[in-house]
């Protein structure tokens, strides 16, 4: 049963009750000294029961504040993740032979840079692909395939005009929702010597991982894979190497198998999205799109590897978005589903998506 906390109101009716109690004919009206002296101490005992109340939250890290949060984590070994850098392949263009050094940098259109980590050379083909990665560490620097960049002082033979193949990876710094659910994990899940749990534990402590799944024995006896996702696209090359130090540093000594542990990234089943909308008076698909590809990506964010796109799923999150009151879907035309299995780690994700 909880103890009950008295009001402001409460508190100065029972002193007044209690100077009545002592002597029924004391004044105790608004204008007497009494109702005076009353409402002085139940204001101060308010602000003792407010701050006996905030004291109690502090205990338990789902009622605390975020400092004192973040206090309990560290006690259990557990550090906010700092920001991660987007990591990807940028695309030059411009004369065959022409080099771009490592350093070089590309800028698109609202203003975010990356650089080149290595030096590449124009082929005969008149392109040439180069690892790069965000300037800033951040999920802005995350980008859609293709992304058109311009090339920052370009070098000689380089054209200006460049693509962001590929750009992911990049994330915010830890929030405390997130800081909160791993503590929550970790209270909950006591260290087992390398059980499910721990892994994912572990891989969740790395700097850009939103999110982790964790497949046993799936490449046989004394194997454990681990599957890394940012918040979105698939797993960098660099975020997979950072994985695997953790889980290798940490990973029950025993175990024999020339790999025994992995991080993975898994094979995407791109499944393309085609729908027509209806929608109601007052609002334009130039306003409700981005709000309707939020919703599907969603959905598609929700899936783990192994699992099926269910089609209603996708036509209940768009029926959801304000404005849209009927919707057609060409594709897919069913449900979609992935594999994992012992040659197999596939993850459904989203194709092109086309609303109109």
């Amino acid at each position: 049963m909880p103890y009950p906390i008295q009001t402001f109101q409460q508190i100065r009716d029972r002193y007044l009750q209690a100077v009545v109690n002592l002597n029924p004919s004391a004044a105790i009206g608004p204008d007497s000294d009494h109702f005076v002296r009353g409402s002085a101490t139940a204001a101060v005992l308010e602000g003792l029961y407010a701050h006996q109340a905030w004291v109690f939250r502090q205990a338990f890290p789902d009622l605390a504040d975020a400092d004192y949060m973040e206090k309990r984590a560290n006690q259990e070994g557990l550090t906010r993740k700092a920001a991660a850098a987007a990591t990807g392949t940028v695309r030059f263009s411009g004369t065959a032979g022409s080099a771009v050094p490592s350093g070089q940098q590309v800028f698109t259109a609202q203003g975010i840079y990356y650089q080149t980590t290595a030096v590449g050379v124009i082929s005969g083909a008149g392109t040439v692909d180069i690892a790069a990665q965000a300037l800033i560490a951040g999920a802005e620097g995350n980008q859609s395939n293709n992304t058109p960049a311009t090339v920052n002082a370009p070098p000689s033979g380089v054209l200006a005009a460049a693509s962001l193949l590929l750009m992911s990876g990049g994330s915010d710094t830890e929030s405390d929702e997130a800081l909160l659910e791993r503590l929550l994990i970790e209270l909950a899940e006591e260290a087992q010597g390398g059980n499910e749990t721990d892994y994912k534990r572990w891989a969740l402590s790395v700097p850009g991982v939103a999110r982790a799944y964790v497949f046993s024995v799936r490449r046989g006896l004394s194997t454990v894979d681990v599957v890394p996702m940012p918040d979105s696209g698939l797993p960098s090359a660099p975020l997979l190497v950072a994985v695997q130090a953790v889980l290798d540093a940490k990973r029950p000594v025993g175990m024999s198998n020339i790999q025994p542990v992995l991080a993975l990234a898994p094979t995407a089943v791109p499944t393309a999205v085609t729908g027509t909308l209806t929608l109601a008076a007052g609002y334009s698909l130039s306003t409700v799109l981005p709000l309707v590809q939020s919703a599907i990506n969603q959905v598609f964010g929700q899936l783990a590897p192994g699992e099926t796109l269910i089609r209603s799923k996708l036509i209940s999150a768009i029926m959801n978005v304000e404005g849209v009151t009927d919707v057609t879907l060409a594709a897919p035309l069913g449900n979609v589903a992935s594999l994992v299995n012992a040659t197999n780690l596939q993850l459904v994700t989203p194709g092109a998506i086309t609303i109109t």
